[in-house]
């Protein structure tokens, strides 16, 4: 089965040996890369042990963020609690951290309900994120003395090389984040690729809402080979 590997450039060949070896035939093509951004000298990293709270949101930021402090700090704050979202992010963090908190359903807004439990009006919570995404938390200011903080690591920029791959005989794409999936249904309008003869494997409500009406897919807990092949012994879903 040939799939679309919809994910960043940074999690490629790791991803795409993972898929190989479950059986797939993975055709790795990004659809945004990442550009770091200089943040040696941001207050949030220079005061990281201020926050009592840091929430991941992504596998690039989880990344990003382990090089970033191992550069500056000689080791990790030890009573700070992190939460990632989703599992592949908390997966990365937790090869650094102990005790990553992630929600029961992927997807920030499950995680954020979490967290209202959670989190008291003394914490001081980071958000590390990349550029311009993440504001999804300010949900959790009203419970708070102090808004949450902002680590913006990196920025995204779209990028389509495909070069002499085949993409007619793709079955299916397995999308990394809402993030990713938007930008794979942008490039496809751009290259006129039709979506609709793929299935899409989506990893939360908002990425499924990024894929147009019609459109057949399974909603996964994370994309990996083993999630995609239970999803695929399942019924598949039509976009309302």
């Amino acid at each position: 089965m040939k799939i679309w590997l919809n994910r960043l450039p940074s999690a490629f060949p790791r991803v795409a040996d993972s898929f190989r070896r479950a059986g797939f035939d993975p055709i790795a093509l990004p659809c945004l890369q990442s550009r770091l951004l200089d943040v040696s000298l941001d207050p949030a990293i220079v005061d990281f042990d201020r926050f009592s709270d840091v929430v991941v949101t992504s596998p690039e930021s989880a990344r990003v963020l382990i090089d970033v402090i191992k550069s500056r700090w000689a080791q990790w704050p030890i009573t700070q609690r992190f939460w990632a979202v989703g599992s592949g992010t908390a997966d990365i963090l937790e090869e650094e951290v102990n005790g990553v908190i992630t929600a029961p359903d992927p997807g920030s807004a499950s995680l954020i309900q979490v967290m209202q439990s959670e989190i008291r009006p003394e914490s001081r919570l980071l958000i590390v994120t990349g550029r311009n995404s993440g504001r999804q938390f300010e949900q959790l200011d009203h419970s708070l003395s102090d808004p949450v903080s902002y680590l913006e690591l990196f920025e995204l920029m779209a990028v389509f090389e495909p070069g002499n791959q085949n993409l007619d005989d793709i079955v299916a794409v397995v999308h990394g984040s809402t993030v990713l999936a938007q930008a794979f249904i942008h490039i496809a309008s751009e290259n006129q690729l039709n979506v609709m003869q793929y299935t899409h494997f989506v990893t939360s409500f908002d990425a499924k809402a990024q894929l147009p009406s019609g459109c057949r897919y399974h909603q996964i807990n994370s994309p990996t080979p083993d999630a995609v092949k239970l999803a695929m012994q399942g019924e598949e879903c039509v976009k309302d």
